[in-house]
C-alpha cells in the first residue's frame, strides 16, 4: 500500500513522514556511525535558546490558528484554546523585556525604601505542566491529532530543562547561563529519533514545525551504491496555480531536508573513525534530488524555486 510510479522508468514510491532524523537518515541510507555525525552537527545549532523558544511559540500559533477554524468547538478544545492562549501569554511575559528603557537588574532600588522579597523565579516546569494539560485536552479530538501529537513532542524538552529559570528580564551573565543549560540539556538528551530534536531543525531551517509527508522514490547507483539520488514527489487534487506552488514549497523542504542531514552525515566532526577525508566525491558518494508535482489539468513545465529544479508533470486519465 502507498506505492506509485512516478513515470513508467522512475523507481517505486511510498509515502513517508518526514517527522524524526531517524526516518530522514533512513531513506538516504545512512549508517549508524553516520547518524552520530548528524546529532553531533545538528545539536549545537538547533538547540540554540532563541531557536527553542521560537519553536515553542510556532506550535502554539499553527495549534491555535487550527482550533479558531474548527466548527463546532467542542469542550475540550475550548479548554485547550485557553491553555494555548494562557501559555504563549507565558511565554511572552517572560521574553526579553523590550518595551522597558532598562533591565530590571539595572534600576536601581528606590532609596532608604526597603526592596520587598522577590518572587519565585518561573522555570521551564511551568511551560510543562500546560503542555501536559494541552495534549491531554487535544487528544480528545482526532481533527487535531497532528497538533497533539507536536505537543507530545516538545514535551520531551521541556521534561530535560524543567528545572532552569524560564524568565528572561535578568542580569545578562545570568541569561546567558541559563541560555547555555537550555542547549547543553536539549543537546545532551534529545536523541535521534527525536520527534522534539526534528522539529526543532524544521524551524531552524524554515521558521515552521509542520511536519513533510511525501511520495519517496530511491536509486542507487556507483561504487557499492553511495551515490543516492531521492525522488521527492506530490500529488495534487486540485490543479490551480496556487496549488502548484503551494506544493512545490513543500517538496523544496523536503529536499533541503535531506541535503542538511546528508551534508552533516558526511562531516567529519573529529570523532568518528568510520569517515575516511578524500579529495573529490568519492569518499562520501553524490546525492541528487528530483522533485516532482503530479495533478490534473496542470500545465506541464519545469519551475526552479530556491535552486532547485521541480518538473510538474499532468495526470492524464484514459
Amino acid at each position: 500500500a502507498g506505492e506509485f510510479a512516478a513515470t513508467r522508468r522512475g523507481p517505486p514510491l511510498k509515502t513517508t513522514a518526514l517527522s524524526s532524523l531517524t526516518k530522514v537518515c533512513d531513506v538516504l541510507g545512512v549508517s549508524a556511525q553516520r547518524r552520530k555525525n548528524v546529532r553531533l552537527t545538528v545539536c549545537p545549532q538547533v538547540t540554540q535558546h532563541h531557536v527553542w523558544r521560537g519553536a515553542l511559540e510556532e506550535v502554539l500559533r499553527d495549534l491555535r490558528a487550527d482550533m479558531g477554524a474548527l466548527e463546532p468547538p467542542s469542550q475540550a478544545i475550548r479548554m485547550a484554546e485557553q491553555i494555548a492562549s494562557a501559555c504563549a501569554s507565558f511565554l511572552s511575559e517572560t521574553a526579553d523585556a523590550a518595551t522597558s528603557a532598562s533591565p530590571s537588574w539595572m534600576r536601581p532600588t528606590p532609596y532608604r525604601r526597603p526592596s520587598p522579597s522577590p518572587p519565585p523565579a518561573k522555570t521551564w516546569q511551568e511551560v510543562l505542566d500546560m503542555f501536559t494539560d494541552l495534549g491531554k485536552s487535544l487528544a480528545t479530538d482526532e481533527r487535531l491529532a497532528g497538533h497533539a501529537q507536536k505537543v507530545e513532542a516538545m514535551k520531551e524538552g521541556l521534561y530535560q530543562i524543567r528545572d532552569i529559570i524560564v524568565e528572561r528580564d535578568i542580569a545578562f551573565k545570568e541569561a546567558r547561563h541559563q541560555d547555555c543549560l537550555v542547549q547543553r540539556n536539549l543537546s545532551k538528551n534529545l536523541g535521534h529519533s527525536s520527534r522534539d530534536l526534528y522539529t526543532l531543525l524544521l524551524f531552524y531551517l524554515y521558521g515552521t514545525v509542520r511536519d513533510i509527508e511525501v511520495h519517496i522514490g530511491k536509486c542507487l547507483s556507483g561504487k557499492e551504491g553511495k551515490n543516492v539520488t531521492i525522488h521527492a514527489v506530490k500529488f495534487l487534487v486540485d490543479g490551480d496555480e496556487l496549488a502548484v506552488r503551494s506544493g512545490i514549497k513543500q517538496l523544496s523542504r523536503a529536499l533541503r531536508v535531506f541535503s542538511f542531514v546528508w551534508e552533516a552525515a558526511n562531516t567529519d566532526t573529529g570523532t568518528s573513525n568510520d569517515i575516511v577525508v578524500k579529495k573529490g566525491e568519492g569518499a562520501k558518494g553524490v546525492l541528487k534530488l528530483q522533485g516532482h508535482l503530479w495533478g490534473l489539468g496542470v500545465e506541464e513545465k519545469t519551475v526552479t524555486y530556491r535552486g532547485d529544479v521541480f518538473k510538474v508533470h499532468q495526470i492524464k486519465l484514459p
